[in-house]
Order: C-alpha cells, then structure tokens, then sequence
C-alpha cells in the first residue's frame, strides 16, 4: 500500500492481469538507470514532474520540483481539485504505457494465465469475449471458420463439481473430444460434464494445477485440430 489509504496501488489495479514487454518499454522511451528502467515526464503543472520505473513492476512517482521532494497526496482516496486532477494525469500515463507496453492476461489463475499464453504463442490466438451474461469466459476460435475450441471462464465451483456446495470461484476450460475420450477423462480427476456446452463434444477441465499444463495444452492441441 502507498500513501493515503489505498488498499491496492493505482499501479496494481492498473497493471492488475496484465503482462509486460520490456523491450517495448524501451521503444515508448524508458532508459535503463541504476539497475532499473525509468521514464520521466513533466507535467502541465511545471514544477511537477513523473517519474515511472520498472524493476519487474511497475512504480510511479510525482516530484515536485519546487520543494525537491515527492507529492503524494493524489494518492489519496478523497483527492479531489487539483489533486484529483494531478492523479488524472498519473493515471493517463499508466494508461499510455499499459496500452502500448503491455498485454492482457485476462485471468486470475496462474494455470489460467499460461493456457491462454500457450494459445496465443502456438495459435496467434486471443480471446473474444461474446457474452454480457458471463464476462468472464473468453472463446477461442479457429482462422477463418471462427468455430470454438476452447473456453475459458470462471463458475462457481458447486456447478462444476455436484458433490460439494462451495460457491468458490474456480476457473475452468472447455475443449472439444470425441464422445469416448470424454468418458475416459470424465473418470479421472480435474475432469468435469463440460458447463455451457454439449457434454457430448465438450469436456470441462478445472485449472488449478490438478492437471499439468502439458496434458491441457495435449487436449488444446487435439480441439484445434478438430475444427
């Protein structure tokens, strides 16, 4: 936590699902300084000055200029005037460097995460999120034809699994198989009657690390040449 009374940092939220390309920071124009890389940015207020640095995170500063020293109150919960709108400022930057620097990750959970880096590097593949009803669950879809071959979302954990009444948010993903690999995996651990979709064709699969990553990029591999 820094300064006011934030629970997560401006930076944090920000950041929050998102992963970085260094090599990208160097060309919006962060220069390498003590270890770190560091942007630097005056403000319409002259005598402020940002300063963003990356050290494998993100952190971001304000200088005041006239006073040698950091100002901190736009960190505050209850900024508001010229505050409100010195954090404006920080946050547009943020925005800028997210934008151009970083790339969405979308989940929460690691297994998540290094699936849906797993499709993107072997398949070119983003999510597209296609229902208001539940955000959450990205589809992944094949070239051209746009058929699905893979889902992935969050569910409450006593609709995938009917033996327990934990409304735990789990994520899950969903791959297309032939009706008898679905009965081979349905008796195995981390394997559930696939959610939203034909349990006939579809398996659902939890994301927890009960599988390898191996073995779910194995039935991902499998579902994209299906379609």
């Amino acid at each position: 936590m820094r300064g006011g009374d934030w629970k997560m940092s401006i930076e944090d939220e920000i950041y929050l699902n998102y992963s970085i390309n260094e090599e990208k920071l160097c060309s919006y124009g962060f220069v390498v300084k003590d270890g770190k890389l560091v942007y630097t940015k005056r403000m319409q207020q002259d005598s402020l000055k940002i300063i963003v640095e990356y050290d494998g995170a993100i952190h971001g500063r304000i200088i005041d200029l006239d006073v040698g020293g950091d100002y901190t109150n736009f960190r505050r919960t209850d900024a508001s005037g010229y505050s409100a709108g010195i954090r404006k400022q920080f946050e547009d930057l943020l925005f800028d460097i997210r934008e151009k620097c970083y790339r969405n990750l979308y989940f929460k959970s690691g297994q998540a995460r290094r699936i849906n880096e797993y499709i993107f590097n072997t398949y070119d593949g983003s999510p597209d999120f296609l229902w208001p009803n539940i955000p959450s669950y990205g589809a992944y879809r094949r070239g051209n034809s746009k058929k699905w071959y893979a889902i992935i979302g969050s569910v409450p954990l006593y609709k995938l699994d009917h033996t327990t009444d934990s409304r735990k948010e789990v994520e899950v993903i969903n791959v297309k198989a032939d009706s008898g690999k679905i009965k081979e995996l349905l008796v195995q651990k981390g394997y559930y009657p696939a959610f939203h979709m034909n349990k006939k064709c579809w398996v659902s699969i939890i994301l927890d690390d009960t599988l390898t990553d191996k073995v779910i990029c194995t039935l991902v591999d499998d579902s994209y040449k299906s379609v």
